[in-house]
């Protein structure tokens, strides 16, 4: 990349970087039915990496007529884009800046944002040697990618610069455009060399001239181009060598009216720089790379220059971009949830595993919103398609964590029931009545409680033990004569009963911790809509055409960004259901007093008659 250049200056930004050739064309050859438009990966894989709204520049043009140079002055350069000294233009399909550089941007809320400019310096369209049928469609192309056009034409308009402003004015031959929002881009005219004398409004003498030559062509214009400018720029100056060395050239070298009136139209142009729209999103990079890919495509399968049906690849893109948008997002979530898992913290408890969750559910809900185009039905939907997906994603992390909690506890179960029950499980070392029993069982649940990873896991590990071990426990005591028939059957009910509670404990604890997750989601999931819904609002008033229709459109749909997503909150259970179970338990833990109650009385009973 060059760090220096040929500075222009007069208040015009000095951009660093280098040209690099976008795409260029393939005449027809004898393996081929026509020619072919051939992209530059390198080029594509610069856009695709923009994550910021694209603002897309096209210098179109005549050949030899200071397009290039001009594409250069608008990045405060007499040099860059290639110039060439001969008859025969220089440039050969499209060339772009590289990097496209940031520029702030006022918004109508007041706050700034940062958008990035794509500088096109094109084959002129008028070269002798050009292949008439890639001239039309290149002049199509940068129509259509284009959100300012800027048209380098001769000062004085003739037929020919006519006959070329036609293909604006007939655009429905080659384009069908969307029925709402912006498409046309906003429309610079330069008038070079111009060296009449100047009128008051450069605007009105470009019309009137065009009116003069061809009165449909004038009506066209006003009609497709509502918003355009035109400048007229005289001559730079009067010596062949700076004419033909302008890459060379000082700005104190040429004329000084003429670097006025240059600054002038870059600055103007600047000030008013539109972003390329697709219905009510700014593309970025990875939008306006699909959306020039299918463009490419559709004329290279037609040998003349097919209609291009816009709607149809605004939503061909879209739905690229969605789709791209929550894989990313997805595999950001997967590879940061492992890098967490992998930190060698496993298990992890519930609360800490949700923290990190969340933070990282808000990092990708953040990509997602950035990236993701289309109308708030279809962002609606495509949330509701994330969050699916990052619900799947996020079982498998939690089935992962359940296990090893699962087995964390069980192993801390084990070891103390072994240590405390197991081993007086045999008739030489055996308790010797309940009371002993009563107690080791007391202490086995007093260290497993302090030892445990609290958890619904270790809540379902307890109750799995009422249910199991404690039952074979007291059938082998009961076997031994060590307590009476009558009391074990006691006993064995209030373990059940126990165990039902601490199974509807656990139920409770696991529907908790999702409710609350999924709050906090929700929480997480309305601040970034409502961001994405001012951003689609403000880009509303930035366009004009039907900006009264898009607007009654996006009030229909926008409450669908909010409700789509969550829709899948209103399948969980209600707080009604949680205090059902909480009733539940207290229920399950009340028949196991009055069961404990009994229990000891027939203890009483049974140490009144060995006595």
């Amino acid at each position: 990349m060059e760090t220096t250049g040929n500075k222009f200056g007069r208040g015009i930004e000095f951009r660093e970087g280098s040209p690099i050739q976008l795409l260029s064309y393939s005449e027809k050859s004898e393996n081929e039915k026509f020619g072919q438009i051939i992209f530059n990966p390198e080029a594509l894989n610069i856009l695709r990496e923009i994550n910021e709204p694209l603002a897309i520049v096209s210098v179109v043009g005549s050949f030899r007529r200071g397009k290039s140079w001009f594409a250069n002055v608008l990045h405060g350069r007499h040099d860059g884009f290639n110039l060439g000294a001969k008859v025969e233009g220089c440039t050969r399909g499209i060339y772009m800046w590289s990097p496209p550089f940031k520029l702030p941007s006022s918004q109508p809320n007041g706050k700034t944002i940062q958008k990035r400019v794509i500088v096109l310096d094109s084959e002129g369209i008028d070269d002798p040697k050009q292949d008439e049928n890639w001239a039309t469609k290149l002049f199509i192309l940068c129509l259509v990618i284009s959100s300012t056009f800027v048209y380098n034409i001769n000062g004085i308009v003739g037929r020919d610069d006519i006959g070329k402003l036609h293909l604006m004015t007939d655009l429905s031959k080659f384009i069908k455009e969307p029925e709402y929002g912006d498409f046309l881009p906003r429309l610079v005219i330069l008038l070079r060399d111009f060296n009449f004398e100047k009128p008051d409004n450069f605007k009105d003498y470009f019309l009137k001239q065009m009116n003069n030559i061809n009165v449909e062509a004038a009506k066209a214009i006003r009609e497709s181009f509502h918003d355009f400018d035109v400048y007229g720029l005289s001559s730079p100056g009067h010596k062949k060598k700076t004419l033909q060395h302008m890459e060379e050239a000082k700005t104190n070298e040429l004329d000084e009216e003429f670097v006025e009136e240059v600054v002038n139209a870059v600055k103007s142009i600047y000030s008013q720089l539109p972003l390329k729209y697709i219905g009510t999103s700014a593309m970025k990079g990875i939008s306006f790379v699909r959306f020039l890919e299918n463009v490419v495509e559709r004329m290279n399968r037609s040998e003349n220059s097919a209609l291009l049906s816009i709607p149809s690849e605004y939503e061909s893109i879209i739905q690229f971009v969605a789709q791209e948008t929550i894989k990313e997002s997805i595999r950001r979530y997967e590879e940061r949830m492992n890098n967490f898992m992998k930190e060698g913290r496993f298990p992890i408890l519930w609360e800490e595993f949700e923290k990190r969750h969340h933070e990282y559910i808000s990092e990708v809900n953040k990509i997602f919103f950035e990236k993701v185009i289309g109308s708030p039905t279809q962002i609606g939907s495509f949330s509701e398609q994330l969050n699916k997906e990052t619900s799947r994603s996020k079982e498998e992390f939690v089935k992962r964590n359940s296990q090893e909690l699962k087995t964390y506890n069980e192993n801390i179960a084990k070891e103390f029931w072994t240590n405390y029950i197991e081993i007086r499980l045999n008739k030489d070392n055996s308790f010797k009545n309940n009371e002993e029993f009563q107690e080791a069982l007391k202490l086995f649940e007093s260290d497993y409680n302090k030892s445990i990873m609290k958890s619904p896991e270790a809540t379902k590990v307890i109750s799995s033990y009422k249910k199991n071990q404690y039952l074979f426990a007291i059938d082998y005591i009961a076997r031994l004569g060590r307590i009476n028939a009558e009391l074990a059957k006691t006993m064995r009910a209030k373990e059940q009963a126990e165990r039902l509670r601490l199974e509807a404990l656990a139920r409770e604890e696991i529907l908790l911790l999702e409710i609350k997750a999924l709050k906090r989601e929700r929480e997480e999931y309305k601040k970034n809509a409502n961001k994405k819904i001012l951003e689609l609002q403000t880009n509303i008033e930035h366009q004009k055409k039907s900006r009264e229709e898009m607007k009654r459109r996006f009030v229909e749909e926008q409450n669908s960004i909010i409700r789509s997503v969550f829709r899948s909150f209103d399948e969980f259970p209600k707080n009604e259901e949680i205090e059902k179970l909480r009733k539940e338990n207290i229920r399950l833990k009340e028949n196991n007093e009055i069961r404990t109650t009994k229990i000891n009385k027939n203890i009483t009973c049974c140490m009144c008659c060995i006595a």
